[in-house]
């Protein structure tokens, strides 16, 4: 991961000063001082770099939607023991060119990705062709299962990526079919949000021991869902029970907003993160204030436009100071 945010990094900031000195921001001197200060352009070897890591990935990813696509397309006119046999034979072949080229080489790891995906659908084959009766999430629990080893021993954020995406689908799921009464809807978004939390707080905690995990992707990914998942329940809880009430959705939101703030604001300090955060609070709060104002302010007087003129300035003020606070902590940190 380190890898390709330099890239990243080392594009981004040609880019911008590039931007600066046709915008007339920076004379020839000042850019020449600044493209020294940060380095080289990316040079021929570094676009190359990319562009293999790049093929690599797209080619992988094409492997495996194309032999699930295959079967699926095909399935009338093979065979069970052709599907079944073939499968099996993908994932034979994924796995021995994993030990052939090794974990530590990227196309291992890219490989051990591709029998991840294949596991799944030889797992889908089996369910498809015996009706075993099995529900759907114990599909994705098993494959879950099955693949969390090889998570750990490619250690690559690409795996970790597919592995949580399946325990997320089994998980919701499991609690749609499984729940009972006391799981709705809101219940299993909300647990699938803690799940994804506590994902996110593993994560971090990983990073600062495996340099593999060292990246930005799956800790914002993790909050992007798992901000939903809380955010969501918490949103509809003000319109149930007849009013808006402090109930299970709402509190575990703000113990989820209570966490990311912490973690990032002690150590990371991810911007993206914090955005997000701010997203769903103004969100949240918005929700809840529409509540509020239209059943305890507006209910005996018909003025819609009063309720939605209000609504607006508290947006514009909290995203104003959002905002503000955001670019306090970029400044603070560039004077530092």
């Amino acid at each position: 991961m380190g890898d390709w945010r330099r890239w990243r990094d080392t594009v981004a900031e040609q880019t911008q000063l590039r931007e600066w000195r046709r915008d007339g921001a920076l004379d020839a001197t000042a850019a020449a001082a600044a493209r020294g200060a940060l380095g080289p352009a990316p040079d021929t070897a570094l676009w190359r770099w990319f562009l293999d890591r790049f093929a690599l990935w797209l080619g992988i990813a094409l492997c495996a939607a194309g032999a699930i696509c295959f079967i699926a397309a095909n399935w009338e006119h093979l065979g069970k023991f052709t599907r079944l046999y073939g499968m099996q034979a993908l994932l034979v072949a994924a796995i021995a060119a994993t030990a052939r080229l090794g974990l530590a080489r990227l196309g291992g790891q890219a490989a051990l990705w591709l029998a991840t995906v294949l596991l799944g659908g030889l797992l889908a084959l089996i369910g498809q062709t015996y009706q075993t009766g099995a529900d759907t999430w114990e599909l994705f629990t098993l494959w879950a299962a099955l693949a969390l080893p090889w998570a750990f021993a490619g250690r690559h954020a690409a795996i970790w990526v597919l592995w949580i995406a399946v325990a997320n689908i089994a998980l919701g799921l499991w609690a749609d079919t499984m729940g009972g009464p006391q799981l709705d809807n809101e219940h299993s978004l909300m647990l699938v949000g803690l799940f994804d939390l506590a994902l996110f707080l593993g994560w971090r905690f990983a990073a600062g021991r495996w340099p593999e995990f060292d990246g930005d992707g799956g800790p914002r990914l993790l909050t992007a869902v798992a901000l939903f998942c809380l955010s969501v329940p918490a949103m509809t809880s003000a319109f149930e029970h007849g009013g808006p009430t402090f109930g299970d959705e709402i509190s575990a939101w703000l113990a989820g907003v209570a966490v990311l703030l912490a973690v990032e604001l002690r150590r990371h300090r991810d911007r993206a993160v914090l955005a997000m955060t701010v997203i769903s609070m103004i969100g949240v709060s918005t929700v809840w204030l529409f509540q509020l104002m239209s059943r305890y302010v507006f209910e005996r007087h018909n003025e819609p436009a009063a309720l939605w003129l209000l609504l607006a300035v508290a947006v514009l003020g909290e995203a104003t100071a959002g905002a503000w606070w955001l670019r306090r902590m970029d400044r603070r940190e560039a004077g530092a």
